[in-house]
Order: structure tokens, then sequence, then C-alpha cells
């Protein structure tokens, strides 16, 4: 843990990523599809909701806790509100449960209002499967770039000066730094999504963030509301074309990673290694200090610092009363990778 970054300021950077209108954004994008139908079901309580929608899952369909995957879905609670917001959401949505049987995940243990949320669904009587999906990796920031040059490896930081002095020869090596807002999202964002298409993800048809007209409504849409979090796209370009882009959500000293990739064209020139590097040297300079960057590593994300950090998992909750509890025996005997909560 970084000098400055106590526990209790931890605990706190993991609130704030889950709102009302996360969720609606991305019903409005991307429901119907991938297996989910909509409308949303909103349970609310004063000061808090959870949003669940219907969704297959193998043999299963179930009712599963709504909003874009990452950085994580939970309960949205506003600014100030505490115990008794999450209690009278915990009592309205046993009285009015959308179903006997309730998917969610992935959760993050860190969001500590998710889980006292569900804490009090048990108390209320439900019981609970849980299985663990993996673990995000985190790069807690130091208080200087000194201090930042000292923790990254050697070779990495002199292979990107000397990189950053090859590609200028080529044309002037710029980043930008954009918060999206109102208007300016939709373009900036068609910007990013052409570096995502020539990247090797877009390349071999894998699982894209920006391209398409789904994924370009969701981020437009989370763009126009000021109450956090902060929707941010940073762009680095060699003589005026694009070439890496990375996009992440901040919220408090938080910043998640939540897309990011190059042309494959510049692929020898580590332009995402150029790029990351001013990204986290300005989150220094911004007072962030922690960097949550997704699950898996293949060695590149640990080459900066980061370690394995918070833990993700996956629940299925069952209502009180007999038919959660036949749920609840039946699916404890068939699902062998899970364990009672």
């Amino acid at each position: 843990m970084a000098e400055g970054l106590d526990v209790a300021s931890d605990v706190l950077a993991r609130r704030g990523f889950v709102r009302a209108h996360t969720a609606a954004a991305w019903e409005q994008a991307y429901l119907p599809g991938n297996g989910w139908r909509g409308p949303l079901a909103v349970v609310r309580a004063p000061g808090a909701e959870v949003a669940f929608a219907r969704k297959r899952a193998g043999k299963l369909d179930l009712w599963a806790l709504g909003g874009y995957y990452w950085p994580w879905r939970g309960v949205a609670v506003e600014p100030g509100a505490g115990e008794q917001a999450l209690a009278g959401l915990a009592a309205e949505l046993t009285r009015r449960p959308c179903g006997a049987m309730l998917r969610m995940g992935p959760l993050i243990d860190g969001d500590t209002d998710t889980q006292r949320f569900i804490t009090l669904l048990r108390a209320h009587g439900w019981r609970g499967l849980k299985q663990e999906s993996g673990q995000v990796f985190e790069l807690t920031l130091p208080a200087s770039k000194e201090a930042l040059q000292a923790q990254v490896s050697g070779s990495l930081w002199k292979n990107i000066a000397y990189l950053r002095r090859r590609l200028d020869k080529q044309g002037a090596v710029t980043t930008e730094r954009h918060r999206l807002t109102g208007s300016c999202a939709a373009s900036l964002l068609q910007r990013a999504a052409l570096v995502e298409q020539a990247s090797w993800v877009g390349q071999q048809g894998k699982e894209v963030k920006l391209v398409g007209v789904q994924n370009q409504a969701y981020w437009s849409r989370l763009a126009q509301h000021g109450d956090g979090p902060e929707v941010v796209l940073w762009l680095l370009s060699c003589g005026g074309r694009e070439i890496a882009f990375s996009l992440h959500l901040e919220h408090g000293q938080t910043m998640c990673i939540v897309a990011n990739g190059y042309d494959e064209a510049w692929k020898a020139s580590s332009p995402g290694s150029l790029l990351s590097l001013d990204i986290f040297q300005d989150a220094i300079e911004r007072g962030l200090r922690l960097v949550d960057w997704g699950q898996g590593d293949s060695g590149y994300k640990q080459r900066w610092g980061a370690q394995p950090g918070a833990r993700m998992m996956d629940l299925i909750l069952f209502r009180p009363g007999l038919v959660g509890a036949v749920g609840y025996r039946m699916l404890k005997t068939a699902l062998s990778g899970w364990e009672p909560l």
C-alpha cells in the first residue's frame, strides 16, 4: 500500500462507481441482447436502488443484476446515504422480489455497499450460493513521479524513453486527456473506436468496447451525467495520426481502466506503454492513488508494479419461503463449483 493510502480511504475508493443512471444507460444501449431481455426491474428505497433484468444462463432463465460488466455491478447508493438506505432496500426487495432466484455478479469484495446489502438480505432469510470468478490487478500509485520510476522495471522505463525518441522521429508524439461530457463525447468516442478497430482485439473479432452503435450509445449516455463517475478518454498520436487509446472511469482517488488498445501497424513502437506512462504520471499529479486494471495479466501489468487485489465473485440468492428453499437445494446439488454463502 502506498504511503498516504490507508485502509479507510481504500474502502471509500471502492464506492461511487454504481449510480442509478449507469444501469439505465446500459438498458437503453444493450437490451435486448446477449441473452438479456428487458425492461429493467428497478427496486427502490429512499437513497438506494438496485436493478435486475431477465438473463438466460445455460438452462437457467432468471433475474440477474443489471448493468455494464465493468468495473462492476452493484447497488446504487446516493452520496450521503448509508445503512438506513440499504436496510430499506433489503426490506423492499424481500417484500417485492423480482423472482425466487436472483443472480448477482460480478461483484467485487471491496464494494462495501453491495456486500452490506447482501448481509441484510440474509438477515431477512435469503439464502445464497457463491463462486469466485477472478481477481483484479491493482496498481497503487505513489506520491511522486520519481517514486513511480523506482517501482517500475528499469528495463521498461529505459525502453519507453528509447521508443518515444524513435517514434518522435516519425512525427510529433502527443497525448490528449478528455473528460467526456455532452456533445463532445460522440466525436471523441468515434476517434477512439477507429483505433480499437485496428487493434488486435478488433482485428481478431474479440469483444470490443467502443466499436459499434450500442457501445457508442452507452458511453455517450454515460458521459451526459455529471453525477460521477467521470468518463475519461486518452488518445496518443504520432504525426497527427491517432495510434492508441485508453478509456477510464474515475471517481475519488480511483481510476478503473475499462479498455485500451493500439493500432497493430504501430506495434513495434509499443504505443500502449508510452500512453500508460503519461496516464500514470498525470494521475499522480492529480492525486489519484489506486488504479483498478481489471482481471488477468500476461505480465505487462506487473511490470508497472500492479499486484493481485480485490476478489470478484458471482452469487445466486434465493428468496425466503418454500420455492426459494427448493431452488436452493436443487442448485446446491447441481452446481458443483458453487458453495454456500
